[in-house]
């Protein structure tokens, strides 16, 4: 058994950020301030897992008549690990961590089973979900899709499970990578066609049917001309990621590049927009 031994120690109010000064500088790494019943005085607790480095600083501070004592340690990740529930992003997606055993209440709704670690995308924010919804009105049966900023993969996964012939991803992260990877293949798929690197990287002839991106007005604004470039004539543009008082950026965009918005819609702060891609404007 793995114990954390504790002491509880009470100061004057007035003394209490000296006295949480000197207890840091003696070693401790945390100290809890509790309620206390013993006004003027603040009470306060700091753990360790030695008892010897417990028993050290109580000795040092005895002015602060610690209490001492000892409690199982918590595993704190097995903690959170068991909190954790599926979430319904849209009405035709899931998300669920993977070691949850869940199966949605329509059989024929996607279930992902996807782990963020340091990715970005579980479907709880959002910007995620907006995109999602607006994802459910698209036709993706044998068509091609770029995922940009593809995080956690969980916008070209649910574009898969509804029929894309294929997905590419996008990354500058490459720390997201591994997680990319390994959620691909926990969900049944082959490896990601992962680009790690800029949209300049793909060549002058690569097109795509459907291009997704999740990603602040800030970072989708300077892809604009590669974003252009890279969709196909009547593709479908979906994007999210964007506040919603700073939407008539992105409007003022693709009004000047030939984008037609067929659909808008808002959660909390945030706007996503579904367009087509009427014209290709070609940069000087």
């Amino acid at each position: 058994m793995v114990y954390n031994y504790y002491a509880v120690g009470h100061c004057p109010c007035e003394n209490f950020e000296l006295e949480s000064f000197n207890l840091f500088e003696a070693g401790i790494s945390t100290l809890e301030e509790l309620e206390s019943e013993k006004v003027p005085y603040v009470s306060f607790k700091f753990y360790t897992d030695s008892k010897e480095e417990r028993d050290r600083i109580v000795a040092e501070f005895a002015h602060l008549n610690f209490e001492c004592g000892e409690e199982e340690a918590k595993d704190w990740d097995l903690w959170w690990r068991e909190r954790q529930t599926p979430v319904n992003v849209s009405k035709s997606l899931w998300v669920k961590p993977p070691w949850v055993d869940f199966s949605a209440p329509d059989a024929d709704c996607v279930v992902l089973a996807l782990e963020a670690k340091t990715a970005f995308g579980t479907g709880e924010h959002s910007s995620t979900a907006l995109a999602a919804q607006l994802m459910e009105g698209v036709d993706f049966k044998g068509k091609s899709v770029l995922d940009i900023g593809t995080g956690t993969g969980i916008l070209s996964l649910f574009a898969l499970k509804r029929g894309a012939r294929f997905a590419v991803q996008t990354e500058i992260d490459p720390l997201t990578i591994p997680c990319l990877v390994e959620n691909f293949e926990q969900n049944g798929e082959s490896s990601p066609n992962a680009v790690l690197g800029f949209l300049d990287s793909f060549n002058e002839k690569a097109k795509f049917d459907i291009i997704v991106c999740n990603m602040l007005r800030t970072e989708v604004l300077p892809l604009r001309a590669d974003i252009e470039r890279l969709l196909a004539k009547n593709g479908e543009f979906i994007l999210s990621g964007q506040l919603e008082y700073e939407k008539h950026f992105i409007l003022d965009w693709f009004k000047e590049a030939g984008f037609k918005v067929k659909k808008e819609i808002v959660n909390e702060e945030w706007w996503s927009v579904f367009t087509i891609f009427i014209s290709e404007v070609k940069y000087v």
